[in-house]
């Protein structure tokens, strides 16, 4: 009995220990695996957030192209590209969306690319999920739920 109370004490001060993150998800639409879409938590009435994707691969034969995003009670999400020069940080519209390649695949990281949503007129709590949808060339709109994560730790 005694080794078996320790065992137990050692399981549960190792689970306790362990990092708490968000379980990764993945959606499937066709040949494209949409694998943990994410967006940063808000407040309501927040000027903005901006949301990623850990990896859309697509297993196809045929080009696809990721044109934007929305998030239900948000809106239309725009694409940027994050850019790094000389120690300084800055952005741009992607124009003409992001080209994802036959059995290639396609990161939105904060630091490479990112969906911007505008103003949020909802408040988007870390460990819930959202409706949104992703845009694409071929697809269309796909419906897709984004996990809301916390503002100073996205997954990575």
């Amino acid at each position: 009995m005694a080794l078996w109370s320790r065992r137990a004490i050692l399981v549960a001060a190792l689970a306790t220990s362990l990092p708490s993150t968000a379980p990764a998800h993945e959606e499937v639409f066709g040949k494209i695996r949409i694998g943990h879409p994410w967006v940063q938590a808000a407040e309501a009435g927040a000027a903005g957030t901006y949301g990623c994707i850990i990896e859309i691969k697509n297993e196809g034969d045929v080009p696809e192209r990721l044109l934007g995003a929305t998030l239900d009670g948000i809106g239309p999400g725009t694409l940027y590209e994050i850019i790094e020069s000389d120690g300084k940080v800055t952005s741009r519209k992607v124009v003409g969306g992001l080209a994802i390649k036959p059995r290639g695949s396609l990161e939105l990281t904060p630091s490479t690319y990112q969906i911007r949503f505008g103003k949020i007129g909802k408040t988007l709590a870390e460990g819930e999920m959202i409706e949104g949808t992703l845009v694409f060339d071929k697809l269309r709109s796909v419906p897709i739920n984004f996990m809301i994560e916390r503002k100073d730790a996205p997954p990575e």
